[in-house]
């Protein structure tokens, strides 16, 4: 079986490699020539031959993981002008992006939400929604893991792990700048530049520079982002080698939603307003800044150890004026009456630090090759979030549409107080080995024990608990015939969870699960086909009942009504199967894609979660004729089927629906470009999400021209 080792070669043998290749002149050179081609060796094939881990920590490739795995690479997420992790995410297969509001994002994936998100394989397993726009010109590729993730992240939630690979420094100077006008005001700068700092290249550095101002098909939503990220990386000594950066990336939203308009009226009929409606005031903000410094120590203790520590400091600030519309009787169909103003003003801040300490080597027994992976990894965040009571605004709505965004004035608001903070303590020591049991069949066993505690108070109720627990993890992968492997994985799940139940005490932590069963296929030009089947069990998943002040009482006003978002605890079975392919399939054609059948219950055997489609299809198709090598186009496609939502009114339906996109790109000569990119070409009306009884409609077709100059 062929394996991607993820260990850069040493100094010596690369030093002895060079020798036997060299003149009896250069065999003469002095010691200290030597050393400097040593110095050299190391950090410039540690750049060539930087693996992400994986999904099991153990730097195999896709082929060899008993997991499905997709990785978005930089070229792919350039030419499909995928800026933000909305629109990648929305073309990776078996992921859905569930848009609820205009700056608030959930994600999920077989079913369940996804709430690891990673930078280099550091980040904290907490969270099912995400806030503002994060841009994706800082990463080289982004890599999707899907099913239970207990040996990277700690805990083991059966949707998936995210981990964004940052881009660092190459061996030799390059550059690029790109400028992109579009549809709605979208104007887009980016600069890249990396250079060594050094004659040897033993140090180099690199920058990535954003700016971006866009409206929207909505009415009133603007945005604008800026981003900056510096990478530093070098050699310390033949053996050690560090990295160091720091990324700032300022994301301002205005004219946002807080919640969105309803989707249903009080009759059980559904709402159809035009694509622009929004329940938006045109003084609605909602800014958010996200700081991080890292840093990285790699130890090549000898040709088959590597120690690697690292540390991420992470500051995230949070800042909105917004405005929430609901009802008590519903909306009326014929007046579009019926809707009450809620005004809300919220700071937030969170201080995270993360370091993990990890020990990666290989070793021989029994003639064959096996690989392990031993790590401690010690994080800690702390929240505070600040409100700020309206003191007016709760005004009754005029009919909706037809609103202008000034219905409401901007209140006067009272001073802040502490409505919620958090003190999570996140500590776990993990290990997994690839044991070769024979030249085709190998085990991947591993386990991660985790000391969870949380001390935190939500608008006055407790959210605080402490628990111990751990996630195993089995599989194994037979190449039963040359480049076709058969595999299996089993994992428990174990996930603890802030959320309040209607007693107002926390929910408890999310057990059961999951196993997966697959082929993969490997042809010529490394083009991948794989086959997997899925089951995952879960009980005591989190699912939104009401928001609720906790005193179980109506008021009449509704005002003190949205203090507590009230869950319980439900029991969700999920099964599926998920065809995927990528690579080259010949000189002209790439392909990228898949095909994802899902079906989810609940303890009575009635359908759960119906919000998340059952079926879906992603494609990314990439041509680059023979007869034209200056011309590259590629075509998106992207599938699902109906999705609903059952209210107290009636069911909200999103029925099946595809998008076709795509870009052409003509490459002048080796310095300059130009690109044409176009989405949802057929002008398809859909809505986003209902995985509430408030939603807003997705982007009409959009289109953008991108020049782009390399050095």
């Amino acid at each position: 079986m062929t394996k991607k080792h993820f260990f850069a070669l040493s100094p010596i043998m690369l030093a002895f490699s060079l020798e036997a290749q060299t003149t009896d002149s250069t065999q003469a050179q002095t010691a200290a020539d030597a050393e400097k081609s040593i110095e050299r060796i190391r950090i410039v094939e540690s750049r060539i031959q930087r693996i992400s881990s994986g999904a099991t920590g153990l730097g195999l490739d896709s082929f060899d993981t008993p997991q499905s795995l997709s990785i978005l690479e930089g070229e792919t997420i350039a030419d499909y002008n995928l800026t933000d992790i909305n629109s990648l995410f929305k073309n990776v297969t078996g992921i859905n992006v569930d848009s609820t509001e205009t700056d608030r994002t959930y994600f999920n994936a077989r079913g369940f939400d996804i709430t690891s998100m990673h930078v280099d394989g550091a980040g904290i397993p907490f969270g099912d929604i995400f806030v503002g726009d994060l841009d994706t010109a800082m990463y080289e590729k982004v890599e999707f893991i899907r099913g239970s993730n207990g040996l990277i992240t700690g805990l083991g939630n059966p949707s998936g792990t995210v981990n964004y690979v940052r881009k660092r420094p190459g061996n030799d100077t390059q550059a690029s700048i790109d400028l992109t006008v579009g549809r709605w005001s979208n104007v887009r700068a980016v600069v890249d530049v990396s250079t060594p700092l050094t004659e040897s290249g033993s140090w180099a550095a690199r920058a990535v520079v954003v700016h971006q101002d866009k409206e929207s098909w909505l009415d009133h939503y603007a945005n604008n982002r800026s981003v900056f990220y510096g990478v530093v990386d070098g050699q310390l000594s033949d053996d050690v080698t560090i990295t160091f950066g720091y990324s700032h990336q300022d994301n301002n939203s205005d004219g946002v939603t807080w919640g969105a308009i309803p989707l249903i009226y009080a009759d059980g009929t559904q709402t159809d307003f035009s694509v622009a409606t929004t329940t938006a005031m045109d003084w609605t903000y909602w800014d958010t800044l996200n700081k991080t410094a890292f840093a990285e120590l790699s130890w090549y203790i000898t040709d088959d150890l590597q120690y690697t520590s690292k540390v991420n400091h992470i500051k995230y600030e949070d800042q909105s004026e917004l405005f929430y519309t609901y009802y008590n009787t519903g909306l009326d169909a014929d007046t579009g009456l019926g809707m009450l103003g809620y005004p809300g003003k919220f700071t937030s801040d969170e201080d995270t630090l993360i370091w993990d300490n990890n020990l990666q080597g290989s070793f021989m027994a029994w003639g064959l090759e096996h690989t392990f992976n031993l790590g401690v990894s010690l994080a800690d965040a702390e929240t505070s979030d600040m409100d700020f009571g309206a003191l007016s605004g709760f005004d009754v709505m005029p009919g909706l549409p037809g609103w202008n965004g000034t219905e409401v004035a901007r209140p006067a608001w009272a001073p802040a107080y502490e409505a919620g903070f958090t003190d999570i303590s996140l500590n776990r020591f993990y290990g997994a080995m690839q044991l070769a049991v024979t030249e085709a069949f190998e085990l991947v066993v591993g386990a991660s024990f985790v000391d969870y505690e949380n001390e935190g108070e939500s608008w006055g109720a407790s959210t605080s608990t402490t628990e111990d627990g751990s996630s195993p993890y089995l599989g194994f992968t037979w190449e039963v015939m040359e480049d076709l492997n058969l595999y299996g994985s089993y994992s428990d799940i174990y996930q603890p969870q802030y959320y309040l139940n209607e007693d107002l005490q926390p929910l408890g932590s999310a057990e059961g699960r999951s196993y997966e069963m697959g082929l993969k296929k490997r042809f010529d030009n490394n083009f991948l086909v794989s086959l997997a089947v899925f089951r995952t069990e879960q009980e005591n998943l989190y699912e939104f009942i009401e928001y609720g002040d906790g005193d179980g009482i109506d008021d009449d006003d509704y005002s003190d009504d949205f203090n507590y978002a009230l869950y319980r605890g439900v029991t969700v079975d999920s099964n599926g199967f998920e065809l995927e392919f990528s690579g080259k399939m010949n000189k002209e054609w790439t392909l990228q894609g898949g095909f994802t059948v899902l079906t989810m219950d609940d303890e009575n055997g009635d359908e759960a979660r119906t919000f998340i489609p059952r079926r879906t299809i992603k494609l990314l198709a990439d041509y680059s004729p023979q007869w034209e090598e200056k011309l590259h186009a590629g075509i998106s496609v992207r599938w699902q089927s109906e999705i609903y939502n059952d209210t107290a009114y009636g069911r909200i339906t999103q029925d099946s629906y595809g998008l076709l996109g795509g870009y052409v790109r003509y490459q002048f000569n080796e310095q300059i470009a130009l690109a044409l990119n176009l989405e949802n070409i057929t002008d398809e009306q859909y809505i986003n999400s209902v995985r509430t009884d408030q939603g807003f409609y997705g982007s009409p077709t959009n289109y953008s021209l991108t020049l782009r100059w390399d050095y």
